[in-house]
């Protein structure tokens, strides 16, 4: 098997010139070299690859069978590297940065105050991906990173984005005459639970913090509806449904219009949300541009 070396490589770009135009004069002309250093590269790439490639003729050339299928597969890794390019190239003059985080934290808080960005920054465009409940930071497809988590991370730089605080929250509606302060009706309500708040924690776990931290220890945290983001718990909230564990940060809105009403002010979360860059990212970039925007909304 003939292993591709560097010149190897070359001799196929100056392959796939002559391969399109069915001449070494005007493959040369394309790559500025002369007709004779192009025909040295094609007798070496043949040599190379124990094969002939292009049958030559008085009038010009013609491709081998061999060679049109040589010449097929080029033009495709050439077509492919040059997409790449012009995808890069594209970012570069753009200014892309790519920001991650989960569903509820991009449309509850961050979509609202990109447009306050982008007036700022008018040249650097946001690319936003909000990713499943939890978020994948293996994949390294992103240039920042919102998480919500208790800030231990190895692969990245951290920095603080704002404490988080939990309340629970319901619809007005939602049993109108019930004194929240007796435990007894804490037996009664249907509670509305986020199942994925942070990595490798049990489904109930924010229930469990609050009425721990509220002293309702004998209350049963694991009852009532489970989804998967904490938006949807909201959501359920605000139809009725029952109470839900918001965090403060997604529900301002809800609040302030009165859709939704919280019975007990919030206390300090066991989480908050943490700006991540990848270690490495360049010192004036626009990923920390904006992650240092960001930290100025906190």
């Amino acid at each position: 098997m003939t292993k591709l070396t560097s010149r190897t490589l070359a001799s196929l770009v100056h392959f796939e010139a002559c391969g399109r135009h069915l001449s070494f004069s005007d493959a040369a002309k394309e790559l500025s070299v002369t007709t004779g250093a192009v025909s040295q590269q094609i007798r070496k790439l043949e040599d190379k690859l124990g094969m002939k490639l292009f049958e030559r003729q008085p009038r010009g050339i013609l491709l081998t069978p061999e060679g049109k299928e040589l010449l097929l597969v080029t033009q495709q890794s050439v077509e492919a590297i040059e997409s790449v390019v012009e995808m890069l190239q594209k970012r570069s003059a753009e200014d892309v940065v790519r920001l991650k985080s989960t569903p509820s934290f991009v449309f509850k808080w961050l979509i609202p105050h990109l447009r306050t960005f982008n007036r700022k920054f008018p040249d650097i465009r946001v690319e936003t991906y909000a990713d499943a409940a939890l978020l994948d930071l293996t994949s390294g497809d992103f240039d920042l990173a919102i998480d919500y988590s208790n800030g231990e991370y190895q692969d990245f730089e951290a920095q603080l984005l704002m404490h988080e605080t939990l309340l629970p929250v319901t619809s007005p509606n939602y049993m109108p005459d019930a004194d929240w302060n007796d435990p007894a009706v804490w037996q009664k309500i249907s509670l509305l639970h986020d199942s994925m708040p942070w990595p490798d924690s049990p489904r109930d776990a924010e229930w469990r913090y609050w009425l721990d931290q509220c002293g309702l220890n004998n209350v049963s945290s694991t009852r009532g509806h489970y989804f998967n983001r904490a938006d949807m718990a909201i959501a359920a909230a605000d139809a009725g449904l029952g109470i839900a564990l918001a965090r403060g940060s997604l529900v301002s809105e809800e609040l302030e219009s009165g859709r939704l009403i919280a019975p007990f002010p919030p206390v300090a979360s066991c989480c908050d949300y943490y700006l991540l860059i990848p270690k490495g990212t360049a010192e004036g970039s626009s990923a920390r541009v904006l992650r240092d925007w960001l930290q100025t909304l906190a």
